[in-house]
């Protein structure tokens, strides 16, 4: 293939017209031997990230002392937890894979001739029965006082968490709206008459640094900055 030997690959849409999806055609070489072929020649399909889809998580680097450490008060309770919940003679022969007892159900109806399915057990399933038991309750209860405290509230708890997250997105989305922004001379631009020749996409960045609002059309976006730079 003239991709394999020129080293390229090719971009293309895949999916439905409503959600399409950016894919990768990276061609592959037949691989031969003398006992035959080992690989067929062929195309890889590499699925695409679109810009929104990438995610930069945070980097934490602790030291040993840095490292958050269980106290013995905290062992002793999440021992005494796993000791309430622990799977006697546990093998993973016991549980059966649902979705092939789906699929047997299924041909079982169909060879029978029987209207309705036979209902399957999911086993992989939480022993909702079983954790709602007082003593593995209580267990849980002892072992979240002593990592969280005995006053912890988990709803406030996760909506301060929340909040907190929306603020920390809020904040590096105008960092880097402020980063691409910085790259032009807006005032200049604007003295020459050249912001309508901007994207819309490098005019919202402008905005959102500045904290201004980025709906509306394009000519809407040039007067709101011409207005925050006083022209």
């Amino acid at each position: 293939m003239r991709a394999v030997v020129t080293a390229t690959f090719a971009l293309a849409f895949y999916g439905n017209p409503t959600r399409p999806q950016l894919v990768a055609l990276i061609a592959q070489e037949e691989v031969t031997s003398a006992g035959g072929q080992i690989e067929p020649p062929g195309i890889h399909m590499i699925y695409l990230p679109y810009s929104d889809d990438v995610r930069y998580p945070e980097e934490v680097h602790l030291t040993s002392d840095d490292a958050p450490r269980a106290t013995d008060e905290q062992i002793k309770k999440a021992s005494n937890l796993l000791r309430r919940i622990d799977l006697k003679n546990f093998s993973v022969c016991q549980f059966s894979n649902p979705a092939l007892q789906r699929h047997y159900g299924i041909l079982e109806a169909l060879a029978l001739g029987e209207d309705e399915m036979p209902d399957v057990k999911d086993e992989t399933l939480p022993d909702e029965e079983g954790l709602a038991r007082p003593v593995v309750v209580k267990a849980v209860e002892e072992f979240k006082a002593s990592v969280y405290g005995e006053n912890y509230d988990q709803e406030e708890a996760e909506a301060a968490a929340a909040k907190a997250g929306a603020s920390k997105k809020r904040k590096a989305l105008t960092d880097a709206a402020a980063e691409k922004s910085a790259a032009h001379n807006w005032a200049e631009l604007a003295d020459t008459g050249k912001l309508k020749d901007m994207t819309v996409v490098d005019l919202k960045s402008y905005l959102s640094a500045h904290g201004l609002p980025v709906s509306g059309k394009k000519e809407a976006l040039v007067s709101r900055i011409l207005t925050h730079l006083g022209k």
